[in-house]
């Protein structure tokens, strides 16, 4: 993995660590997201004009599913447990998956470190998530597994696209879209929308920052190592959120860098 991709991955964990703290703290999360999507695709509608996503529309269309499942779960995740529990299992499930989707689906033979830093990940993230068993926090885990792999379905599908067409023009289409999803499942409610203006315009700055660097990291490396050095945003995220965790989280913290880190090499 070039050293140029590592840098975009990290830039990347940071943003994404905080829009997902300010979207576990604000109190209407669909709404939020609602604006959020809306934001990118005003912001992205340059590039759509001069680079529309034309020749991958299906996988537009499959991207927008899994997106819209994507924050749907998270916000039940947030909802029902803390973010030190609820965004290493969100974030961290997903490598093993990617892993192995991406040398079914895209033919990428992933390394021995690849394989062994994603063991290693997967058993941070299981010692997180009996963690949040114990605290009461079963449902919590429930949602963020599901929202795991919605992650790596969506990771595969758009490594795939962005490998076929640019990357603004395809994020702008998407989460516009995912944006209009959202604002149906609020039922276009006005008010909520005009709440959750602040907070909406950051979650999308900071989300379309990060994923726009993941792409262009999708370029230019395996989307297994891409996906699994990105959790280093786990790490991040739980030292930013600045909440009691216990020697078994941070041992599974642990666990979770140094399986990203071997899986990138």
């Amino acid at each position: 993995m070039s050293a140029v991709a590592i840098a975009l991955v990290l830039v990347a964990a940071v943003l994404h660590a905080g829009w997902n703290l300010l979207l576990h703290d604000v109190d209407d999360r669909h709404a939020s997201l609602a604006v959020a999507g809306f934001v990118i695709g005003v912001v992205s509608l340059p590039a759509v004009l001069l680079d529309p996503p034309t020749r991958v529309l299906g996988l537009v269309a499959l991207s927008v599913l899994t997106h819209t499942a994507y924050v749907t779960l998270l916000s039940a995740a947030f909802e029902h447990g803390s973010l030190t529990i609820a965004y290493p299992l969100a974030r961290g499930t997903s490598p093993l998956l990617v892993t192995l989707g991406g040398w079914l689906v895209l033919s990428e033979q992933p390394t021995y470190l690849a394989i062994t830093g994603a063991i290693l990940l997967g058993l941070g993230l299981a010692l997180v998530g009996g963690a949040g068993r114990r605290l009461d926090q079963g449902t919590a885990v429930v949602f963020a597994l599901l929202t795991g792999t919605s992650i790596a379905a969506y990771s595969l599908i758009d490594a795939s696209a962005v490998r076929q067409t640019g990357p603004w023009g395809y994020v702008g289409v998407t989460e516009l879209l995912v944006g209009v999803m959202m604002l149906v499942a609020i039922g276009a409610d006005t008010r909520r929308l005009r709440s959750s203006i602040r907070p909406g315009i950051l979650i999308g700055i900071g989300s379309l920052g990060a994923y726009l660097l993941v792409l262009l990291a999708f370029q230019r490396a395996n989307a297994g190592q891409v996906s699994t050095l990105r959790e280093t945003s786990v790490l991040i995220g739980m030292v930013a959120s600045k909440e009691a965790t216990g020697p078994v989280v941070v041992i599974g913290s642990v666990l979770v860098v140094a399986g990203a880190v071997l899986a990138a090499l």
